[in-house]
């Protein structure tokens, strides 16, 4: 009897032990990969095992975020030459992963111990430490960086698109500028002509995956945010619709290199347009001219005589007023200049001939002849 009860516990000893290998080596790492996926190629059966157990058991500490709703990122950095243990435990003491530990296993399950990229990366406490993880092996941001200096026709905007970083192409967004297929655009620029122009100048954060469409939307709407009561009024003070304005504001981004002068370059075209003089402002001849492959640009310099003769309604030689659209992306200093520009009787200027970018202002023909160089 006695032996009996002894082989039975033999083999009942046989079942726990084997039901035991059977959850350490076939459950618990198939379960951990249906949460996480397989483990990275070379980690030994064992190693894989008690990885999967511990991560197993523990997932909620990598799928669950330490805080919920909406929380503002915080930069984090990642030194070159940092640990997968350093980083991990930085990460906690950042308050972002709730254990350093069951996140360090995390990395080792995957292989991302080996792959961490330094860098500077934002994360807040409501991203799950999986996602944590997922950053740090792909450095490369959500968002791109996106610079429009003021003056770039938007056809100089396009050819930035190729070394941007973003998902679309120059022809895309060039399709689209033509065609405005799917473009909402804001009241205030109901009668505009084309989009010319109403892309401010500024830097942007573009996610990385937006379409042509989102992208120019986006930027067309940022535009309209600045025209603001105050601003809308302050036009009406000086005769302007908003995309009168922002047409005259595109004049004097060309004309303008010193900031400090763009206020009295703005009262000039305004005095002359008051007398309806013609503004005879060289960029909307350059504008004409459109790419002069001579000079290889859009803006040609010098223009010559028989340039400032091309028969277009841009050529504000020619043809009193605006010109149809504006020329180019503006800043906001440009806009603002049209609305409150200073107050003079200056109708001329022209460059000084010191070389510093600067003007000499003029109220009469013969003051302006006068102000030429020797």
């Amino acid at each position: 009897m006695q032996k009996r009860n002894v082989i039975f516990g033999v083999f009942l000893l046989g079942i726990i032990v084997l039901f035991g290998l059977f959850l350490f080596f076939n459950y618990f790492p198939s379960q951990t990969a249906s949460l996480f996926g397989e483990p990275v190629a070379g980690l030994s059966l064992s190693q894989t095992s008690r990885l999967a157990v511990v991560l197993f058991i523990r997932h909620d500490k990598l799928t669950n975020p330490m805080a919920e709703g909406a929380q503002e990122p915080q930069e984090f950095q990642v030194l070159p030459g940092d640990t997968a243990s350093q980083i991990s435990l930085k990460l906690a003491e950042a308050g972002f992963i709730p254990d350093e530990k069951i996140f360090l296993n995390y990395l080792i399950y995957k292989g991302y111990d080996r792959i961490l990229q330094s860098g500077t990366y934002f994360f807040s406490a409501a991203q799950a430490p999986v996602d944590i993880a997922a950053a740090m092996i792909d450095p490369t941001p959500e968002d791109v960086r996106f610079v429009i200096l003021p003056g770039m026709r938007l056809s100089e905007i396009a050819k930035l698109i190729p070394t941007s970083g973003l998902n679309f192409t120059s022809d895309d967004l060039l399709f689209l500028v033509e065609s405005k297929e799917g473009l909402t655009l804001p009241g205030i620029f109901q009668d505009a002509h084309n989009l010319e122009g109403l892309i401010l100048a500024g830097e942007y954060e573009i996610m990385r995956d937006s379409s042509a469409l989102d992208f120019l939307q986006y930027l067309v709407d940022q535009t309209a945010a600045q025209f603001t009561p105050e601003v809308i009024n302050a036009f009406a003070q000086q005769g302007l619709a908003p995309y009168q304005a922002i047409t005259l504001a595109s004049l004097v981004e060309r004309e303008a290199i010193q900031p400090d002068e763009k206020t009295t370059i703005a009262s000039v075209f305004l005095n002359r347009l008051l007398v309806n003089m013609p503004l005879q402002s060289d960029p909307t001849v350059q504008y004409a001219l459109g790419w002069d492959e001579q000079t290889q640009t859009w803006w040609k310099t010098p223009l010559t005589s028989a340039d400032l003769e091309v028969d277009s309604p841009y050529n504000t030689y020619r043809y009193n007023g605006l010109p149809p659209t504006p020329i180019c992306s503006v800043s906001i200093d440009s806009l603002i200049a049209v609305a409150f520009p200073l107050q003079t009787d200056y109708f001329y200027f022209r460059s000084a001939c010191d070389e510093s970018g600067y003007h000499v202002f003029a109220e009469s023909y013969s003051e302006h002849q006068s102000n030429a160089c020797p």
